[in-house]
Order: C-alpha cells, then sequence, then structure tokens
C-alpha cells in the first residue's frame, strides 16, 4: 500500500564478503518531494545505504532488514521490479561518474540509455533539453563528444541528466556535486529538487547541505546517530560527533578546521557499546558496553536534556577571506629558486571540428615551503594547467621550467637527466579510484613510487607493509586491511590512499586536483594539516579546488581560471 513516504529503510543491514559490516541496523524514510542528506566520514556507509535501495550491492553481500521504494519491497524483489525500479521510479546519480561511463559511448548515447534500457522512445530534444537544463552551453555540440573529453565536473551533470530524465519519483544521489564549484552545485541541486521527486542526497558538504536539505542524517560507523530538520542540527547539534563535523569546516576567516582526534573503529570486529566511544571527550563508562538507542533524534546515552547551543555553528554568510600567515620572502628571487615555473603556456585541443583553447597564455611561478591554490568553474581548464606543469602534455606555446631547468616547451618534452621526474613531483589526479591500479593491493600502490628506478634501495614485503601502515594512519586509514583493493574502498578512501601514495615519494612539487573533493569535513581538516606540515619541509603544493574557504585557509596564494585565463 503506498503511503505518504516515498522510501523506507526498516532495521537494514549490510555485511560484505570481507567480513565488514558496513550498514548496522539503519531505519529512517524519505517523505514525498523531500530531500534528506546522509552525512559523515568517508568509509561510514553512505554509499552503501544508497546502493542497497536498488540491488547494486556486489554479489555475495548479505543484506537483510526491508527497504520500500514507492510501495515496492526491494530486498528480495524480482529482477522485473528491479528494473521498474532502476530508472523509472527511481533515478540514481553516481559517485564516480568517469568510472561509470563506457569510454567508447558518446555523452548523447549516456543520456539516451535512460530511455533505452526501457524500451521508451526517446522525445525529440530530449536529451539536449535534459542537458541544457544543468548549465552545459552549446549542448547541441557537446553530447557528440565522448566523457573523456569532458571534465570532471560537466560529466557529473551529464550522469545526473540521465537520472532526472524520467522525472522519477525519488532520485538518490552519490555525492553529485563533488566536481562541481559552488554556483553549478547549487544550481544543480535546484534543478534536482524542480523534479518534483523525493531527493536522498549523500553528501560531504555540509554548507550545500545546509542550503538544500530539509534534514539531515549523521552516520557514524554504518549506522545513523542524529536525525532531525537540517537548521535544528547545524545550530545545536546533539551529538558530539555531529559537532565534531561542524567544526571542522574552514573557517570564513581563512583559519585551518579543527581536527577530530581518533579514527572510527574496524567494521570488521563485532563493536560492542557506542561506536564513537573511542574519539568521544564526554564518554561515560556505560558507553563502552551500552549500544545507545535512538532517543529524540539522537543515538548518545549522555544525551538527556537540551545542550548548550554549539559554538561552532555552521554560518551561511558570506564574510572576507584571509589567506594564512606566509613565511614565504615577499621579493622576487631568482629563477634557480623556483620549484617550478610556467612561462605564457597556452593548450588547444581538437573536438570535432572545433578547437577548444583550454589554457591561455598562463604565466605561474612556485617557490619552495608554498602552497598555491588555483579556483574556477568546471570547465576553466584548471586540470589541463595542471597536466601541462606535471608534463603529462605538451603545451602548444610557452615553456615550463622545474628546478630551474627547461622542462617542456611547445611540441617537445625535456626529460630530467640526472632526476626523476616521480622524485621532483607527484600528481593527485581528480578521479581516485581510476588512479589507482585495480589489480594491486593498497600497499603495493602506496610504496610504488619507492620502487621507482632510481631507487637503488630495495625492501622486504614486511618493511614495505610496515611503511604503507604508517602512511595510512597519517590519512586517517589505520584500520584498513593492507590487502584491499580500489574495488573494496569507498571513494574517499581510494582518495586518501593516493595521497599516502605521494607522501611516500617526498616529491618537490604535489600537484593536487580537487585533493579534498571526496572527503568529509573532519577527514579533510587532517589532511589539510598534514598538507601544511608537507610544504614545511621545504615542498611545495599546487592544489586546484572548488572550495573556496578551504583553498583560502590552507594556500598562500590562490589564483582565479575563467575560460583558460589565469587571473
Amino acid at each position: 500500500m503506498k503511503t505518504q513516504y516515498t522510501l523506507q529503510y526498516r532495521d537494514v543491514n549490510v555485511s560484505y564478503a570481507t567480513g565488514v559490516h558496513a550498514v548496522r541496523g539503519v531505519s529512517f524514510a524519505v517523505r514525498e518531494k523531500e530531500c534528506l542528506a546522509l552525512v559523515g566520514e568517508s568509509g561510514c556507509g553512505k554509499t552503501t545505504m544508497a546502493h542497497a535501495a536498488l540491488g547494486l550491492l556486489p554479489q555475495n553481500t548479505r543484506l537483510s532488514g526491508s527497504i520500500v521504494i514507492d510501495g515496492i519491497e526491494a530486498i528480495g524483489a524480482s529482477q522485473r521490479e528491479m528494473r521498474r525500479l532502476r530508472g523509472v521510479v527511481a533515478g540514481f546519480v553516481v559517485q564516480d561518474p568517469c568510472a561509470a561511463c563506457n569510454p567508447l559511448a558518446k555523452v548523447a548515447a549516456h543520456v539516451a540509455e535512460a530511455w533505452r534500457a526501457h524500451r521508451l522512445t526517446i522525445p525529440p530534444e530530449a536529451i539536449v533539453q535534459a542537458v541544457n537544463n544543468l548549465g552545459i552551453s552549446d549542448p547541441e555540440r557537446m553530447i557528440r563528444y565522448y566523457p573523456h573529453q569532458w571534465s570532471g565536473g560537466m560529466l557529473q551533470r551529464a550522469t545526473i541528466a540521465a537520472a532526472a530524465a524520467h522525472h522519477p519519483q525519488l532520485i538518490i544521489a552519490d555525492e553529485p556535486t563533488s566536481a562541481l564549484d559552488a554556483d553549478r552545485a547549487d544550481s544543480t541541486l535546484d534543478a534536482l529538487k524542480q523534479t518534483g521527486a523525493a531527493l536522498l542526497l549523500v553528501s560531504h558538504d555540509l554548507e550545500l547541505v545546509a542550503r538544500h536539505a530539509d534534514r539531515i542524517a549523521t552516520c557514524y560507523a554504518g549506522q545513523i546517530v542524529e536525525i532531525g530538520r537540517s537548521e535544528e542540527i547545524l545550530k545545536n547539534p546533539k551529538h558530539p560527533y555531529t559537532r565534531g563535523l561542524l567544526r571542522a569546516i574552514p573557517g570564513r576567516q581563512g583559519t585551518l578546521p579543527e581536527v577530530m582526534p581518533g579514527y572510527p573503529p574496524d567494521l570488521r570486529t563485532k563493536i560492542a557499546g557506542c561506536a564513537f566511544v573511542s574519539r568521544c571527550a564526554r564518554k561515560k563508562e556505560a558507553c563502552l558496553t551500552v549500544s545507545p538507542p535512538m532517543k529524540n533524534g539522537v543515538a548518545c546515552l549522555q544525551y538527556s536534556r537540551p545542550e548548550e547551543r554549539d559554538s561552532k555553528t555552521l554560518s551561511l554568510k558570506t564574510g572576507t577571506y584571509r589567506v594564512i600567515a606566509s613565511s614565504i620572502s615577499s621579493g622576487d628571487p631568482s629563477p634557480s629558486t623556483y620549484l617550478a615555473e610556467m612561462r605564457n603556456v597556452s593548450k588547444t585541443y581538437k573536438q570535432g571540428r572545433h578547437l577548444i583553447q583550454a589554457v591561455r597564455s598562463a604565466s605561474l611561478k612556485v617557490r619552495p615551503g608554498e602552497i598555491v591554490g588555483i579556483s574556477g568553474p568546471s570547465g576553466c581548464g584548471k586540470s589541463t594547467l595542471l597536466r601541462l606543469l606535471a608534463t603529462l602534455d605538451i603545451p602548444d606555446s610557452g615553456e615550463i621550467y622545474l628546478d630551474g631547468r627547461l622542462t617542456a616547451k611547445a611540441g617537445s618534452r625535456h626529460l630530467f637527466s640526472d632526476l626523476s621526474r616521480s622524485a621532483y613531483l607527484m600528481p593527485i589526479f581528480q578521479d581516485p579510484v581510476s588512479s589507482l591500479d585495480a589489480r594491486w593491493p593498497i600497499w603495493r600502490t602506496i610504496i610504488e613510487p619507492l620502487t621507482a628506478p632510481h631507487r637503488k634501495t630495495r625492501l622486504q614485503k614486511r618493511k614495505y607493509c610496515h611503511i604503507a601502515r604508517e602512511l595510512l594512519k597519517q590519512v586517517g586509514l589505520e584500520m584498513l586491511d593492507l590487502e584491499s583493493r580500489p574495488a573494496e574502498l569507498s571513494v574517499g578512501q581510494c582518495q586518501r590512499v593516493a595521497i599516502a601514495r605521494v607522501l611516500a615519494a617526498r616529491p618537490k612539487i604535489m600537484i593536487a586536483d580537487e585533493p579534498t573533493s571526496a572527503l568529509d569535513a573532519s577527514v579533510s581538516a587532517s589532511i589539510l594539516h598534514l598538507l601544511a606540515d608537507f610544504v614545511g619541509q621545504g615542498s611545495a603544493i599546487v592544489m586546484v579546488s572548488h572550495d573556496r574557504p578551504m583553498l583560502n585557509a590552507i594556500c598562500h596564494r590562490v589564483r582565479e581560471m575563467q575560460a583558460g585565463v589565469l587571473l
């Protein structure tokens, strides 16, 4: 029987074949036209909760409880019922659009699949209109390109267009705006809400959630520990974990965020008592043995009366930005002291009959001990600029110097003669999952730079694993199984593994393309402090991000990029 709820979870449990109990007794409901946001650290179970509704979990996964979508029980449903649910009743926006797209199919084919999968006739101009509604300029031309010819943010909007194509009753969106700037993110979620569908939003962006979600559910260690109306949770959070998330948001005045101490529990072991007990400053003896029930919207034994309003509530008012104090000399050093320098660099790509000028006469200087931020809307050329700096692409004009030596110029690339490129600079790519070898265990991925040809010392596996474990501890993944493959990790966890790999190399320059886009506030805070320590050793970072408050909190300089021009 149909109810006012479009989506209902009742005591849902999910356990993977690896022994990880990813979701533990979760219950919640999403009303018609309501937006409920799931927030929490990467690896806390948000994506698993979303995947469980549409039967997208791996084989040999144990799933119990009840999930009802538009009156249909999804757990145990027939293939015919699940086909009706996917795409027609419920649209799904994937967290990693690059991995979800077929590289041999054009963007138009991906959007059209929303109709073809259900043997429906595609209305005239429907594909163009769906893409145009999400702010893609010149959609008639752009949909004829392949996924790799679009930026990550543009591709993310294409997957959203496909999910909303049938005007479903429910849209499940897993980090739908992680690759978008703030303005694009707002307009994209506005477009999703205007469809009239109920929206289950998985996000780590608390400021975005505050502007768009009707209710918020805070997830921790596979459970929901707090749920309620957005304004109430953001102004007066009850659970200590929710308060920690809010404190981890970068300050509007350019201050580094607070770091939440400790690590989440190992979900392969049985958890006795409160899962947050090892990180909680207010724990009592009962918290060690008693699992707190959900009462008045919070699962916490210490919450028996209204708390005093938290000192770190989420303010959405804009303010002045202040870059952190820099120890960099204000003088103009000689070229030999620059770790990297770009001089009037341009890059043009040919897409069909059209030429796209991705970077136009860009000049950039990077000094030791400096973090340089680059901000701008999706598709403006930021990632191309980083690829040029990393010598992964050749400029059409201009010159690139690394360590005072000409490294790349128009038509040619000069590699180091006495210094390995991997020893001098290392990139963190925007798509962390694709940047990791799917066949390798994570310990091997992390220590890969230590086995490069210029490294003459070889160690035993035991010592390499010890190094990998120490690096994982630095990025907050101390409990992760070293033999795990990327497919077993969340996108946020893959992002931290990629960061650990760069830390293993200890390069002079770290080139980071959206290094915290897949991370929640608490993990981002610890990573930002880690990066600040990294440049304190005389290295430098060039960082691209849509998160302007974050850039202002950690960078010595922030450059804006618009339509290929570095301002």
